[in-house]
């Protein structure tokens, strides 16, 4: 059994409570957030389900009235028809203003809902660990989460509103045959089944079909992306990817759409076949009802309200039950929204905004990290401290565990062993924001965010208000000044040909703009730099590396290993394991790994 399909239905012990429970969540979050809206849609919804057995009688009262008019000749037996007629025509024109109006005001509901749900989300996301975020199983929730943000909640509580609606109507029909022919109430409850029980069969169906095919539909989603984005053009068009991309994209159309016509096939035909069912007891009952007023058993008035409650009757079981039905289906789709807004984080906040020993620095003591379902460890009892003021530079190859150093430096990841400390407090323990503001990063791979240049530098504060002077030293630290010179519009100009205004960059200028934002927060005691200068040209390398930086610790992942020369400590992972430290002479002389890699490279530049 998959994922999907394991999540895929609510115990059926417990379903309908959780249907009620899930409803009552959705209901209580509309009216929190528009309570006055909610309410206007009640009371319109009472008068809706009210007028339709209130017409019915009022017509029957009319046809009984111009009878008695005919027969009797009386003046005021004519008036009291013509009267009974603009009830009629009154109880008519509100039912038809209280229809559009629900149409109104529910599709208000509709917006506003939408927006409330998709900010849930967004804050459930926002609050999940970088571990979390990388974890199939949430991504799998965020994406079903997002699909249905604007229509299943919105569609749950309609039908909780159809649900009251039909069903007082119904209640208000059922009184009216009551009064005249209660065991039609039989054949109005008979009539209204068979639909209801198609469209509950086909209700799971559909849940699993299309639950059960979001992988396809990300990838066929990923494929349309390889064709049509400005990141993937190049090697598309290079490498002539695009006939293979499409006949996999036409091939995964073909399998989604040939299983969503068999689908729609199979509720269609039995839709009908019951939908006659349902049409051949009305047609029993009107035939009775003609039949036995023939015979004086009712009058007039009596069989047309009669044919009129059987018809309406039918279809408000029908709507009643098929509200039912639609609600469970809404339901399990909420349900995966709930779920994912019930996902806990992985760990609780930390609160401190100091260490008890501010001179002990950053620090790992025997740290280990593993990724789920992998064999070895991305680092294994990996130690070392970085003291105020002090470089420290890492090397190892692709693989060895640089980049998962850097997210346990950042407390991005727990280790599963050993601990990271800051001024000899675990990271666990420390605010967030205080560790952020202790923390200067440049991240491999950086985001190239497709904004201002401006909101490219100020996103290393979270684009907080920052003053003019502190953005332009971070343009010059970052060595990112000739990019926004050249650029125009300067700081103001949008990136990325995405936008009909927008300049595209080189991977160097993008580069130099992640270095400034790194570089904005001028608190950051701790600067962490994966592989900075990795598409800075040999100048641009050597300001950016020769910069004084007084009193501020620095851990440099570079592949250059010419890079790390002034290094007070140079750290030497291989596979995740620490395999040398020492300074750059100290790690010539030993002859190890260190000392292979740089005569690998300096012998390039002979």
């Amino acid at each position: 059994m998959s994922e999907t399909e394991d999540m895929a239905e609510p115990d059926p012990q417990g379903g309908r409570l959780d249907g009620v429970r899930q409803a009552a969540r959705t209901l209580s979050m509309a009216a929190s957030a528009r309570p006055l809206l909610v309410i206007v849609i009640t009371l319109v919804t009472l008068v809706a389900a009210l007028l339709p057995a209130a017409a019915l009688y009022v017509s029957k009262l009319v046809i009984d009235g111009v009878v008695t008019a005919i027969d009797t000749g009386a003046q005021a037996d004519r008036d009291m028809a013509l009267i009974w007629v603009g009830v009629e025509s009154g109880l008519l024109a509100l039912l038809l203003a209280a229809r559009r109006g629900l149409v109104f005001f529910k599709g208000q509901l509709h917006a506003e809902l939408g927006f409330i749900v998709s900010q849930r989300i967004l804050d459930k996301a926002d609050s999940f660990s970088l571990f979390q975020i990388e974890d199939p199983a949430i991504q799998e929730k965020l994406v079903m989460a997002r699909q249905f943000s604007a229509s299943r909640p919105y569609s749950l509580i309609n039908r909780v509103f159809d649900l009251a609606q039909h069903g007082l109507t119904l209640v208000f029909l059922l009184a009216l045959l009551v009064t005249s022919a209660p065991w039609l109430i039989l054949l109005v409850v008979a009539g209204g089944l068979p639909v209801f029980i198609g469209n509950l069969r086909f209700s799971g169906d559909a849940y699993r079909f299309y639950t059960g095919r979001t992988p396809q539909m990300r990838e066929r989603n990923y494929l349309e992306g390889l064709l049509t984005q400005e990141g993937a053009a190049r090697e598309r068009l290079h490498f002539a990817q695009g006939a293979e991309l499409k006949h996999r994209f036409r091939g995964l159309f073909d399998t989604l759409h040939g299983d969503d016509t068999a689908l729609k096939g199979r509720q269609a035909l039995f839709g009908t076949l019951l939908g006659l069912t349902g049409s051949a007891v009305f047609l029993g009952g009107k035939i009775w009802i003609v039949a036995v007023t023939i015979g004086g058993a009712f009058t007039l008035g009596q069989m047309t309200m009669l044919v009129g409650l059987l018809k309406q009757g039918q279809a408000a079981v029908n709507n009643v039950l098929s509200a039912f039905s639609g609600s469970y289906e809404d339901v399990l789709y909420v349900t995966n929204l709930y779920d994912l807004l019930d996902t806990p984080p992985d760990r609780s906040p930390g609160t401190a905004i100091s260490g008890p020993d501010p001179q002990d620095g950053l620090r790992f003591d025997h740290v280990s990290y593993r990724y789920p379902g992998q064999k070895r460890p991305a680092l294994n009892a990996v130690s070392f401290q970085l003291k105020p003021g002090m470089r420290m530079g890492i090397v190892g190859a692709n693989g060895s565990g640089k980049t998962t150093l850097v997210k346990l430096a950042t407390g991005l990841y727990t280790p599963d062993s050993g601990r990271v400390t800051l001024d000899g407090l675990d990271l666990v323990e420390w605010d967030a924001a205080a560790l952020r503001q202790r923390l200067g990063v440049l991240f491999q791979p950086h985001v190239n965010y497709k904004l201002s240049v401006r909101d490219n530098i100020l996103a290393g504060m979270g684009w907080r208000d920052v003053p003019d002077d502190q953005v332009e030293r971070a343009i010059d630290a970052g060595l990112a000044r000739s990019v926004v010179e050249d650029l125009p519009g300067g700081l103001d100009a949008r990136l990325s040909k995405r936008f009909p205004d927008g300049q595209e960059l080189s991977g160097g200028q993008w580069q130099r703009l992640a270095m400034a934002r790194a570089l904005l927060n001028e608190d950051a005691d701790i600067l962490i730099l994966d592989e900075p200068t990795a598409a800075l040209d040999p100048a641009a390398e050597a300001a950016f590396l020769n910069e004084e930086r007084p009193g501020q610790s620095l851990i440099l992942i570079s592949h250059r290993l010419s890079n790390l020369r002034n290094a007070d400590l140079i750290l030497v992972l291989d596979k995740g394991q620490t395999v040398a430290t020492g300074d750059h002479a100290t790690l010539m002389a030993e002859g190890g790994l260190y000392a292979e890699l740089f005569a690998l490279q300096a012998e390039a530049y002979r």
